[in-house]
């Protein structure tokens, strides 16, 4: 049994699909020759590091419990549990955030008790980075007032990615488990007319009645085999639907990444469309790293309305390799990204260009990143811009404080299809009718380097900040 497990886990990887990881089973992959060490993947009770000890490698981890996605853009306010380890090449790094309760703005959506961890260490010869997200109960559906959903619920959701280097190379392995699983239908629900791939997620559990269905730890094995099998999400009806979130991860010989996110519900049932990913871990290390660490990246959009209280962005941020790239530009695209509520704004054609490298000889590092956006638009006040960018240079001799060179660059700007004058860097243009203001070119700057924000927008009467273009390119010692 054990071997047709790891089987189809091969299999499922090759279909780049997440593969099944049992009770107990750790599946490894290391592309460069290396093996997963024997303590590396159970915590390492024996571990050797003496803590935040400097090693030749760059670290970074991202946990969290919770996070709500519409159309690319992240609801950050209710990103829960985020434990989130910046870019360091320090072992013995720790970095956790637990959640008593999380209540995703959505009554049919219920999390409580979430842990998220990320760890750096150093074990004899292995140096490694995991990422671990607990989550204790979640509830999917039930009854809130005069609506009554089928009702999903899963205690012990358990996701661990994890990269390492040994003397053979870098290596990953990725697992996903739970403590129990439980599905009640609707009444008077006959099984045999239940989608089909519904019909076989439910026959490895227990049914208890005609209409509740459960399930232990020993059941997760053959749950997420369904979940990896099938190619769209099953169908829960009366709910939503239920999809494996993803498990993959890659090492060759500069550099390890692994990720793995449990589960993906979207729920359909009541007045909202939501998508949550539960469980999510990202992990990464490379080097060499011999002068420091680059944080450097950017995101499209950052959106704040009523003054603070509900935040959106991270439109697939993308970062620097803590190491750097090598020298080579690293180019990533999102076609189209949207926030809906509580005033639209559209995003078409995101570029994110990041390009970093170390010199150990010169014991210099140096690199830059930029963000672009093709064209913005924010209908309720007829606005419209184009080619919004922003560009952050760094350079850092060791030792010494970083050296920066920021630029932004806007095309146009219309309101109501009139032109509107495009703000020098640092300037501020009122918009038409004191509807609002756009900032161009906020720039921090300190020791390791800068952030920029291409352009800012402000709607008075809607209380909404629109921050475009952000980019950061600063570099630590450690």
């Amino acid at each position: 049994m054990h071997e047709r497990v790891e089987d189809k886990v091969r299999v499922g990887r090759e279909r780049r699909l997440a593969g099944v990881v049992g009770v107990g089973l750790a599946v490894s992959l290391v592309l460069s020759g290396g093996t997963a060490p024997a303590g590396a993947s159970d915590g390492a009770d024996n571990r050797r590091a003496s803590a935040d000890a400097l090693t030749a490698y760059g670290y970074r981890g991202d946990v969290y419990g919770v996070k709500l996605v519409t159309d690319s853009v992240e609801a950050l306010n209710l990103k829960d549990a985020h434990a989130q380890q910046l870019c360091t090449r320090a072992a013995g790094k720790v970095v956790e955030q637990q959640s008593a309760v999380s209540v995703p703005d959505n009554p049919l959506i219920r999390v409580s008790a979430s842990t998220s961890r990320t760890e750096t260490y150093v074990d004899g010869a292995t140096h490694g980075v995991r990422g671990t997200s607990t989550i204790g109960d979640i509830s999917i559906g039930g009854t809130v007032g005069s609506l009554t959903t089928p009702r999903l619920v899963i205690k012990g959701l358990r996701s661990t990615a994890h990269a390492f280097a040994t003397p053979q190379g870098y290596g990953h392995d990725e697992s996903f488990t739970f403590a129990s699983i439980s599905l009640e239908l609707l009444e008077n629900t006959l099984v045999q007319q239940l989608p089909p791939e519904l019909q076989e997620l439910l026959a490895p559990l227990d049914q208890v009645s005609d209409t509740v269905f459960t399930g232990t730890q020993q059941t997760a094995q053959q749950v997420f085999e369904v979940l990896s099998d099938v190619t769209k999400p099953i169908v829960i009806p009366g709910l939503g639907s239920i999809a494996l979130g993803y498990e993959n991860g890659r090492a060759n010989s500069h550099n390890a990444q692994s990720q793995a996110s449990a589960l993906r519900i979207e729920v359909t049932a009541g007045e909202r469309r939501q998508l949550v990913e539960l469980g999510t871990a990202r992990v990464r290390m490379g080097g060499p790293a011999p002068v420091g660490v680059f944080r450097s990246g950017g995101t499209a959009m950052d959106y704040q309305a009523l003054e603070g209280a509900l935040e959106f962005g991270n439109v697939q941020h993308k970062a620097l390799p803590c190491q750097g790239s090598r020298g080579r530009t690293q180019t990533y695209r999102v076609p189209h990204a949207s926030q809906l509520v509580p005033v639209p704004v559209l995003l078409d054609g995101v570029t994110y260009q990041v390009n970093g490298e170390q010199l150990r000889g010169k014991k210099v590092a140096k690199g830059w990143s930029r963000t672009a956006i093709r064209s913005v638009s924010v209908p309720t006040a007829q606005l419209v811009i184009t080619d919004v960018s922003s560009r952050a240079a760094m350079r850092q001799k060791s030792g010494k404080r970083v050296r920066s060179k920021v630029s932004t660059s806007i095309g146009s700007i219309t309101v109501g299809g009139q032109p509107v004058e495009v703000p020098a860097p640092g300037g501020v243009v009122e918009l038409p009718n004191g509807a609002g203001e756009i900032q161009r070119q906020l720039v921090d700057t300190g020791y390791r380097g800068s952030q920029i924000i291409g352009l800012r927008i402000k709607l008075y009467s809607d209380a909404v900040v629109i921050d475009l273009a952000r980019t950061a390119g600063r570099i630590y010692p450690h």
